[in-house]
């Protein structure tokens, strides 16, 4: 079977960011940091995403199965994080602005005051683990979803793709870094509150670099799940809801974001769902119409 029979929408919106990515490292190679690694990893994560459709179809083999499904989703945990590297073509830094907006509404820093005033042990590890809950709904909602042989299985993981690598090319257009960046080292440090601390401290000195603050994809994504189990498994909503308003203080607390960026979140979630639920409906009668 041809190559082009095998690509879902999924994929599509895979190869897109791709595509985009490339065109804005390109054009703004003289601002871009790494930038033949940039340019690398775009084909290298092309190869293996034509390689994992194609062989799929071939080898008919599980654990292929689920690689061949899930490396949209499995290329999130890298491409969130190195938007850092290139987000700085079009417009410097703009957490200042978003800095003295907060001032000006609250007349004080919300993620600075948050863990100031609540610096108990436990409720710190509470917010690492709120913090940390986010990757257990991204990994878990699209797994019980598959797993349960959803009839609605592509229809909702193409909103999942298509929201995070929007989100991705939102942090590549519109540089804001976060509290956990921008201010200084004495007021961004944390309680050593216990496991989920030093898991979200190593995850934090690993895995993130200066970007993806607005709006909040922690917050975005996590609405999404909201609603996805509101439709699919009502019987897990007060529990899924709970993290989810526990990640939109969380990422506050953390210093992950400004309250700006959770309220970007919100808004950012009814657009992104329309959209991304319009498209999906367009194309995929079109293929049904095709086939």
């Amino acid at each position: 079977m041809k190559l082009k029979a095998l690509i879902n929408l999924s994929d599509i919106v895979f190869f897109i960011f791709l595509t985009l990515t490339f065109l804005l490292i390109i054009v703004g190679s003289g601002k871009t940091e790494n930038f033949q690694f940039l340019i690398s990893i775009r084909i290298i994560s092309a190869i293996i995403a034509i390689l994992l459709i194609y062989f799929n179809d071939i080898k008919k083999s599980k654990l292929l199965k689920l690689l061949r499904v899930f490396y949209p989703l499995i290329f999130t945990a890298y491409f969130y994080g190195e938007t850092g590297y290139y987000n700085n073509i079009f417009f410097e830094n703009l957490d200042l602005f978003f800095v003295n907006l907060e001032q000006n509404i609250f007349n004080f820093q919300p993620s600075i005051l948050f863990s100031q005033k609540y610096n108990m042990l436990w409720f710190s590890e509470l917010m690492n683990f709120s913090y940390f809950s986010f990757y257990l709904l991204v990994i878990g909602i699209p797994v019980l979803l598959y797993a349960k042989s959803n009839k609605f299985f592509d229809k909702y993981y193409f909103i999942l793709i298509f929201s995070f690598y929007t989100y991705y090319l939102l942090f590549a257009i519109f540089p804001v870094v976060g509290p956990q960046f921008y201010f200084p080292l004495d007021l961004r440090i944390l309680p050593d509150s216990g496991i989920f601390h030093k898991i979200m401290f190593f995850i934090q000195e690993n895995g993130e670099t200066p970007t993806g603050a607005f709006p909040s994809s922690h917050v975005g994504i996590s609405l999404i799940f909201v609603y996805i189990v509101y439709k699919e498994y009502p019987k897990l909503l007060y529990i899924v809801m709970l993290f989810a308003v526990l990640i939109c203080f969380s990422t506050v607390y953390m210093k992950a974001h400004y309250v700006l960026d959770v309220v970007g979140g919100f808004i950012s979630v009814p657009i992104l769902y329309f959209i991304a639920e319009k498209t999906y409906l367009k194309f995929h009668e079109k293929s049904i119409q095709v086939t």
